[in-house]
């Protein structure tokens, strides 16, 4: 009998995905969830940063680069596509906001079935390319990684908040530990692919990642901890989704897989970099002076 690993590896993969997305759904609540609508005017610059700006940085780094083609649809796909699965445990883990983390994933992915096809209908005109974005197959993606098990996450802390509180530490440490064993298969396979991409698409990755970084950062403001949190979660993009929309148009995925990883994996380093280094520079309280009597 033969063993299918892809099919093992990949079921593998979405177990871990649902158990870390049912997680959110019992922790956070739609209390929390929805708390950037409650903040239109952080709501608007989430969005001007995520798929206005990141989008047209690439464009530019294109533009001043010679990128070769799989550089440019993969910096480009990453570009489009915000609210990873990943972003709300990335900036958890970076002591942001749990609920902005939350509800800032949520909303871009949920944009992201309207946003990411107008941008390929763009794109297209810009550069005289035919590619296909449906808005069903961006739906399901999204849905099936991230919708569905967070939905169940919130009908079972709406519901039965008991069992909510129940069922959130086993899961979410259940999530955790198999998350390991997919980050150690992503690094075997990406790092050789990685290792290919070449300097100047390299160059062009580390640009695109400060860009999202900084664009973040100013939009994100004035309090330093929401800068922190939308900077990395602007820079946090959906590799699986961009992944998908590259399977849809190119035959051959080797080469732009190299770029999509190096992204999802040094933006995660220069994230970390960025957010030891803008904490370290925040301006300390001074303590009051005792007055001598």
């Amino acid at each position: 009998m033969e063993i299918d690993f892809k099919t093992i590896i990949g079921s593998y993969a979405q177990i871990t995905l649902f158990l870390l997305m049912l997680s959110i759904g019992l922790k956070e609540g739609v209390e929390n969830l929805t708390l950037l609508w409650k903040r239109p005017n952080l709501l608007i610059r989430c969005l001007i940063a995520s798929f206005l700006l990141v989008p047209l940085a690439a464009i530019a780094i294109d533009a001043l680069l010679p990128l070769d083609t799989p550089a440019r649809l993969g910096i480009g796909a990453m570009a489009i596509c915000p609210g990873a699965p990943m972003l709300y445990r990335k900036l958890v883990q970076n002591n942001a906001s749990s609920a902005l983390a939350g509800s800032y994933q949520v909303t871009t992915s949920l944009l992201a079935i309207v946003l990411v096809p107008i941008w390929i209908v763009f794109l297209n005109a810009l550069y005289l390319t035919d590619n296909a974005a449906p808005v069903a197959v961006i739906a399901k993606q999204v849905a099936t990684v991230q919708f569905i098990p967070i939905l169940v996450g919130l009908v079972i802390r709406e519901w039965l908040p008991n069992l909510a509180n129940d069922l959130l530490d086993p899961v979410d440490k259940i999530g955790s530990y198999l998350l390991i064993g997919v980050l150690i298969i992503l690094l075997v396979i990406a790092l050789p692919k990685m290792a290919q991409i070449g300097l100047i698409t390299t160059i062009g990755v580390v640009l695109f990642i400060a860009a999202t970084i900084i664009i973040g950062h100013y939009l994100g403001g004035p309090e330093p901890d929401t800068r922190i949190s939308i900077a990395l979660a602007n820079s946090t993009r959906n590799a699986g989704l961009a992944l998908t929309l590259v399977a849809l148009n190119v035959e051959e995925m080797i080469t732009i897989l190299g770029t999509i990883s190096a992204i999802a994996l040094l933006s995660a380093v220069i994230g970390t970099i960025y957010v030891n280094f803008y904490r370290k520079h925040l301006p300390q309280e001074v303590p009051p002076e005792v007055s001598e009597s």
